[in-house]
Formats: C-alpha cells, sequence, structure tokens
C-alpha cells in the first residue's frame, strides 16, 4: 500500500523538500484542470508543483476535474488536458474528477457513457486512466458497472473502508503533511501504480 496526496492551488505554496524529508507521501496526484463555468482551465499550480516533484523524485500523477455534459465539452477538457501534459512523465494514473452537481443533470448511463469515452481516450494516448468520485455519487449518479474497465479513486470519509471495488481510497480531507499549510486529501493505493505503469510504458502521452 502507498500513501498518496492529491493537490492543487488551493494548498498554495508547498515545501516540497520538507514533503520528500517527511518521508510521509508515497506519491502525489496532481490537478491538472480546473472548470470555471463549465471551462476548463489549467490549475495555476500543476506547473510549479509538477517540476518540484519530478525533480525530487517524487512519483506524480494527475486528475482533472469534469463538467462535461456534453460530447463537445467532454472533447474540449480531453483537448485542454492534452495539451497541459504534453511532454510530461508520469509515474501514476491520469484521472477524471466525476464529482460536479451539474452532472447530475444526465441519466447515470448517460454520464457514465461520456465518462467513459474520456477514459477510454486518455488510455488511447497511452495514459493509466482512472475515475474518481466519491461514494454518494458513484451509488446515485452513475452506472459504476459501465465504468467496471477503469480502476475507482474513491473519496469515503466515514472512516470504513469502502465496500466498492476500488484501487485508491481518499479516505480524509484533513490529512496533515509536513511543507503544506493547511489540510490535504490523502488516500491510499493499493496496486503499485509505479511499478504497473513503468511496466506497461503508459508515463506519456505517446508523440507529445
Amino acid at each position: 500500500m502507498a500513501e498518496i496526496m492529491d493537490v492543487s492551488r488551493w494548498q498554495g505554496r508547498i515545501d516540497w523538500d520538507a514533503v520528500k524529508r517527511s518521508g510521509k507521501i508515497d506519491g502525489v496526484m496532481l490537478r491538472v484542470l480546473g472548470s470555471k463555468g463549465g471551462k476548463p482551465y489549467v490549475d495555476q499550480a500543476f506547473e510549479r508543483n509538477y517540476a518540484a516533484c519530478t525533480a525530487r523524485g517524487i512519483p506524480v500523477g494527475g486528475y482533472y476535474y469534469t463538467c462535461a455534459v456534453t460530447q463537445r465539452q467532454t472533447e474540449e477538457e480531453l483537448a485542454a488536458l492534452k495539451t497541459a501534459l504534453r511532454g510530461k512523465t508520469f509515474q501514476l494514473p491520469l484521472a477524471i474528477d466525476v464529482e460536479d452537481p451539474r452532472l447530475r443533470s444526465m441519466a447515470p448511463a448517460k454520464l457514465s457513457a461520456l465518462v467513459a469515452e474520456a477514459a477510454a481516450q486518455l488510455e488511447a494516448w497511452g495514459l493509466y486512466a482512472m475515475v474518481y468520485t466519491y461514494t454518494n455519487f458513484a451509488d446515485t449518479a452513475l452506472d459504476m458497472a459501465a465504468l467496471a474497465a477503469y480502476d475507482l479513486w474513491i473519496a469515503d470519509y466515514r472512516g470504513t473502508h469502502p465496500a466498492r471495488r476500488h484501487g485508491m481510497w481518499q479516505y480524509t480531507a484533513e490529512g496533515t503533511v509536513p511543507g503544506i499549510s493547511g489540510p490535504v486529501d490523502l488516500s491510499v493505493a493499493y496496486k503499485d501504480y509505479a511499478a504497473i505503469i513503468q511496466r506497461a510504458g503508459l508515463t506519456k502521452v505517446r508523440g507529445a
């Protein structure tokens, strides 16, 4: 098992030397894209955090926040994501963050089909795709059977291991890590993603 934290611009300036020294973290999931008014934008801290982790040998993956309820919006998000990922190497998965309340306007089967399409595109690029959501959203807004081909990164802060099959469990949003001034999300990974991804050669966007 590995201890994984995820960070975005909301964590502000991170003292990555202190994070590394602490020995508490085995890897980091970086927010690549946020969404404003349904339009994707590159997280302001992504480049800085990616460079800092890479320089210190801290394994990194990424995630992007989806608000897509149409094919066109999915394509817009993927285009922005591909540009942001160009030339970068990852040791952990790339996750689609599926939790925005606006997504509930779609039937679970339709939403899951859009998410599965995006995940398939990440795999076609040569990355290890993963789906992030929280338990209630998985239970009420998604058809999880339609997403069974992809590892699930599930948020559930109730303290007991989620019953739903998953590859990573985000167990708190109130974690403390040296080098970060406020609370941070912490997860447990149940697979050795770095080894799996390295072995499969799924470390970067092909041709980018």
